[in-house]
């Protein structure tokens, strides 16, 4: 995001990366019976949205990636004030019963949802979208995931062909693509999950990220500039 944010450019020497970290523990200690309680009660290929229904996080565009995807179902986690559009738009589209609005999910609730999807979507459609936490805690439970090429940290969390897909934004043709090149392939979904739970315990650890504030406040104060 420093590298292409017009406002952040001309302070870049300033500037000290500190990536945002997540509680490995909480997100892998997971309920089994939990997560199998949401596969029955949501049968077949699970994919998952997780965070707040604004018009930047891209949602309308996976809802209409769902038609071509028929096989799937979509469960989209949070509350904003965009969810009756949506809602609107999954019944217009035909896909209602396949794009399921499950609101307001507990924090200690939501492992169990991470765990129980074949695959994460984060498909973001403009710049607001700086990094999303929520692509860690995907990754942190060992899930691929798909997201969109805007320029900001969210290709820097996913690397593409590895942690998961990365694929032009406010487009529906390349997210149902990048969906049914996953869930055709359970092998790849597994190497490309275990590669993004591996990317978050090696980078984006609680510890690491209070480690990385602690060393700047210390540089700062005894009078040195920040290492990178």
């Amino acid at each position: 995001y420093l590298e292409t944010s017009p406002w952040l450019r001309a302070f870049a020497g300033k500037c000290r990366v500190v990536p945002l970290g997540v509680d490995l523990a909480m997100l892998q200690r997971v309920d089994a019976q939990q997560v199998e309680e949401i596969r029955r009660h949501f049968p077949g290929p699970l994919l998952l949205f997780v965070g707040r229904l604004r018009y930047y996080k891209g949602v309308d565009y996976l809802i209409r990636a769902m038609a071509e995807v028929p096989e799937a179902t979509l469960l989209v986690v949070g509350e904003g004030p965009m969810r009756r559009p949506w809602e609107e738009l999954a019944r217009d589209s035909g896909t209602a019963q396949r794009v399921r609005f499950l609101g307001e999910v507990p924090d200690p609730e939501l492992p169990a949802y991470y765990h129980a999807c074949d695959v994460f979507v984060l498909p973001a459609s403009q710049r607001s979208e700086a990094f999303g936490t929520v692509l860690l805690e995907a990754m942190a439970c060992g899930r691929p995931v798909v997201t969109t090429e805007l320029g900001t940290g969210t290709s820097w969390v996913n690397r593409h062909s590895e942690t998961g897909l990365v694929v032009p934004p406010a487009d529906p043709d390349a997210l149902a693509g990048a969906i049914r090149t996953l869930l055709a392939d359970p092998g790849l979904r597994r190497r490309m999950g275990e590669a993004a739970r591996r990317r978050v315990e090696e980078e984006f650890t609680l510890e690491r990220m209070t480690a990385g504030v602690e060393r700047i406040y210390a540089e700062v104060l005894e009078g040195r500039p920040p290492s990178g």
